[in-house]
C-alpha cells in the first residue's frame, strides 16, 4: 500500500533530523569541552539573523554565552539574534 507524504510532513521531518543532529553535536561537544569556532554551525545553516524572532532572542538561548558568543553558532552573535536552535533557558522572559 502506497502513502503519500505532505510536503507540510516533509518539510517538519527536515527540521526534526537537524534539530536532532544539533542536539548530538552539542552532546559530543560538551563531552569533548568547549567546540572550536571552526566546528561549531554557521550562520547561514542555523538560519541566523541579527533580530529576534517575537519574544524568542540568543540572550534567554540556553546555547548563548554573553557577551556576544553562543556554544553551537559560529559567532560574533547578537544577544538580540536567534536561530533556528533556539532552546529558552527556564524562567526566561
Amino acid at each position: 500500500m502506497s502513502r503519500m507524504v505532505s510536503r507540510r510532513g516533509l518539510i517538519g521531518g527536515a527540521f526534526a533530523v537537524a534539530a536532532a543532529l544539533a542536539g548530538r553535536l552539542v552532546k559530543r561537544a560538551r563531552a569533548e569541552g568547549e567546540l572550536g569556532e571552526s566546528e561549531k554551525i554557521p550562520h547561514a545553516d542555523a538560519l541566523y539573523q541579527s533580530v529576534p524572532k517575537g519574544q524568542q532572542r540568543c540572550e534567554i538561548c540556553l546555547q548563548f554565552e554573553p557577551p556576544n558568543h553562543c556554544k553551537i553558532v559560529q559567532g560574533p552573535i547578537f544577544a538580540r539574534g536567534w536561530c533556528q536552535y533556539f532552546a529558552a533557558r527556564e524562567n526566561a522572559q
